[in-house]
């Protein structure tokens, strides 16, 4: 005689499914998401667009959350992993900057109205590293 096994309960429908973020993850989202989604509408002319990739871009960040926090510095792996992702889907802006750091430092603070602060905890760097990113822009006085 067999053995008789309990059916298994039927699978919810996506409807009903609830995702559990890691509390680390939801902190960071909150902390960083202005900025993000900042970023990503100064590249983008359609809101809808960029708000699409921004969704996409977090996704592969969880998707990655456990490596990520194992890093020295998250932030500046995040912002890495974050910034690729909209560079692969936007276009440069027309901006003469002398380093990738100095170009994000611009967006984020002049073309995206993030503070200083707010720059260098999103960068993953040191204020006063983006400060004087900022400072040595050749097209401060744009």
């Amino acid at each position: 005689m067999r053995p008789i096994h309990p059916s298994p309960p039927p699978l919810p429908d996506a409807s009903t499914l609830a995702l559990t973020l890691p509390p680390a993850f939801e902190a960071f989202y909150a902390t960083h998401v202005r900025c993000y989604q900042a970023y990503a509408h100064a590249h983008f002319t359609h809101r809808d667009t960029a708000d699409a990739v921004v969704r996409a871009a977090f996704g592969d960040l969880l998707a990655h959350w456990s490596a990520l926090v194992a890093t020295l510095n998250p932030s500046a792996e995040a912002w890495n992993r974050y910034s690729a992702h909209i560079c692969r889907h936007a276009p440069s802006l027309p901006l003469r900057t002398e380093a990738r750091l100095q170009y994000q430092a611009v967006v984020l603070h002049h073309i995206a109205g993030c503070s200083i602060d707010a720059t260098a905890a999103t960068t993953g760097e040191d204020p006063s590293k983006i400060r004087h990113m900022l400072n040595t822009w050749p097209g401060q006085h744009y």
